[in-house]
């Protein structure tokens, strides 16, 4: 199979001679075998290694290295003596194979489903907020109506959760847009509620029957709070930096809710979560809501999809469900 590559024209920067000559490329073919090539240099940067992973020899896989580049024009990879190190052409090979092989790899997921009597695959990441509400009520509507189309979800931070939007692993991400990620290629769909967010604790907590807590009141308690470069973890710092508390707390990280109510049930651990998700353990008598405020502003919960990418017919009609249950 081949695949064509219009490439436009390279940088004219003069410390990119050495790899390329800048000049126009014209459309070419590079096969599937070059693009897994591509794939495998980028992971183990070792030609060897790499011819090995595609159950080829190490010349024939030379060879198709040699061929890409004669088309291209421009070197892509610097031969070392203990390995190779793409140039700044190799890496926008790279990334392009990384999102081939990601788009076949989804293809397949489907035509695999089709077989199986499926009518669609959508995979779903999510932060924690929206999944006991909007999230929920959401999926259940779309598939009362679309019974075979298989959905997959999974439940992350945003700042996992985007990157591998990018990457092609998910068709849409509900959740925040992190800072450090640039939005541009992103279809942003942003819900007028944000989130707010309690801290939890076991019933029969010590501080659970008290009036009203401040947060200087919890110093002294083991927090279970997100990882560190989450968007919630950010926000739930600067407001414990403000009470002078981040330095002195005695924290657990995690972002799974079953660790966390978990840690919570057997100990006197107190946790940050949104409040759809503290209202919707309290109604199972899991958990407690203390009573403090955490001065936070949590950036809108929004969906996500990448804009470079035509959406499936399953993934469209299932974010016009999840837009309806996400209205107010």
């Amino acid at each position: 199979m081949d695949i064509k590559i219009d490439m436009s024209e390279p940088s004219k920067d003069p410390t990119l001679a050495s790899s390329a000559p800048a000049k126009t490329f014209s459309p070419l073919k590079i096969s599937s075998r070059q693009i897994a090539l591509l794939n495998a240099l980028g992971e183990f940067r070792n030609l060897r290694r790499a011819a090995a992973a595609m159950h080829t020899t190490q010349p024939a896989a030379s060879l198709l290295l040699q061929q890409l580049e004669e088309r291209l024009g421009a070197k892509l990879f610097e031969r070392l003596p203990r390995g190779m190190e793409p140039t700044l052409y190799g890496e926008v090979m790279i990334h392009y194979a990384h999102g081939a092989i990601h788009e076949f790899e989804h293809a397949e997921a489907q035509l695999a489903e089709l077989a199986r009597g499926a009518s669609g695959l959508v995979r779903i990441g999510t932060v924690m907020g929206p999944v006991p509400t909007l999230l929920t009520r959401g999926v259940l509507a779309f598939k009362a109506d679309n019974p075979k189309v298989r959905i997959c979800i999974e439940v992350g931070t945003s700042d996992a959760l985007l990157p591998a939007l990018i990457r092609g692993d998910y068709d849409v991400v509900l959740g925040r847009l992190p800072d450090q990620i640039d939005s541009q290629g992103l279809d942003i769909q942003l819900f007028e509620k944000g989130e707010q967010m309690r801290v939890i604790a076991r019933p029969g907590h010590a501080l659970a029957t008290a009036a009203k807590l401040s947060l200087a009141d919890l110093v002294t308690q083991t927090w279970i709070l997100h990882p560190i470069g989450s968007p919630m973890r950010r926000h739930v710092e600067s407001a414990l930096k403000a009470g002078g508390m981040v330095q002195t707390l005695d924290i657990v990280e995690t972002a799974s809710i079953l660790a966390t109510t978990s840690m919570i049930e057997a100990s006197d651990m107190i946790a940050v979560v949104p409040n759809d998700v503290a209202e919707h353990y309290l109604r199972y008598g899991m958990v407690a809501i203390l009573p403090v405020e955490l001065p936070i502003t949590m950036v809108n919960i929004g969906l996500l999809t990448r804009e470079s990418r035509p959406l499936s017919a399953a993934v469209s009609k299932l974010l016009g469900y999840l837009k309806e249950h996400g209205k107010g």
